[in-house]
């Protein structure tokens, strides 16, 4: 029997190389549809795919020869798991990948807005040389609330305990941190205490719109807050409600929830109404999704996917 992988998105060029040296046989097609995946008659044994297209039973049918699905990523939200475990077939996603790089993202949107970067860039390039408006704020003096303590949630507090702030930390689904300079505290406490909160939740069914009006409203201090998570987490008609409330003094989105399943947005003439006022609002700064995309990030993914692919070959899944 072959063992041939397909890979459909961008992926380390290792990647190929170390799955070739256990015994598979890859093929890379960075331009396949789902339709064209459903309909091509070589057996594939494993799938590997960022967000090119949906991973649907329909899909998933079509190959009944498949054994494992690889998301290199996080999300998962693009593919049928439970349908695919129905199938038994393994799927696996890396997100401890790109988790130092939401990290270092998280602290670089948060930095820019304390200090004022993005803003002095533009108040200066228009010839207005304001020091005393722009003066900043030090990170050891705030209080900054995580919310989910997950690969990327850990990695920010990795970094900002250096800065010795007041970290509090809530995870819906776990407890009993042990890591040092943390307090574990209920959401409502984290949402009063904070001056900046920084959202790290997976995006499933029952998060959609976590961060809605109900919680806004809980927010004593105004924070700063940083989405790096998924865009559909948080209701943006309601986060532009509290911006112009004050209960929120800035949002930093790095995700919108009107990406679709490629993690794109659409073209500017189709924007919303809510997009565009996002967009304009002097209170928000946006970037297109790009907190774990980096060069390192890749080459992680690749490593942490061909060990969990090599464990299901040791384990004589094919």
């Amino acid at each position: 029997m072959s063992f041939k992988i397909l890979i459909v998105d961008i992926a380390d060029p290792s990647l190929v190389k170390q799955l070739e040296a256990i015994g598979f046989s890859c093929e890379v097609n960075l331009k396949m549809t789902q339709q064209e995946f459903q309909e091509i008659g070589t057996p594939v044994v494993g799938l590997i795919i960022r967000s090119r297209f949906p991973i649907d039973a329909k899909t998933i049918d079509s190959h009944p020869e498949l054994r494992f699905i690889v998301r290199l990523g996080a999300g998962v939200e693009n593919i049928d798991v439970k349908y695919a475990t129905s199938k038994d077939i393994e799927v696996i996603s890396t997100p401890q990948g790109n988790a130092p790089a939401v990290g270092q993202f998280c602290l670089a949107m948060l930095l820019n807005r304390l200090r004022n970067v993005s803003e002095s860039d533009r108040e200066l390039r228009k010839g207005e040389w304001l020091r005393e408006k722009n003066k900043g704020r030090e990170l050891s003096s705030l209080t900054v609330g995580i919310i989910g303590f997950g690969n990327t949630g850990q990695a920010f507090y990795d970094i900002l305990k250096h800065f010795k702030p007041e970290i509090l930390v809530y995870d819906r689904y776990k407890t009993g941190f042990k890591q040092e300079f943390i307090q574990e505290v209920p959401l409502e406490e984290l949402l009063e205490r904070s001056d900046v909160v920084s959202i790290h939740v997976n995006y499933i069914e029952e998060n959609h719109y976590f961060f809605n009006t109900q919680l806004f409203s809980k927010m004593k201090q105004s924070p700063i807050l940083i989405n790096t998570s998924r865009g559909a987490v948080l209701n943006t008609r309601d986060l532009l409600d509290a911006l112009d409330r004050g209960l929120i003094s800035h949002a930093c989105l790095d995700v919108l929830e009107f990406e679709n399943h490629r993690l794109t947005i659409p073209s500017l003439k189709d924007w919303s109404p809510i997009l565009k006022a996002l967009a304009n609002h002097t209170q928000v700064t946006l970037t297109p999704h790009i907190a774990g995309q980096t060069f390192e990030s890749e080459k992680r993914h690749a490593e942490i996917a061909v060990e969990k692919i090599r464990a299901l070959w040791e384990q004589n899944k094919f």
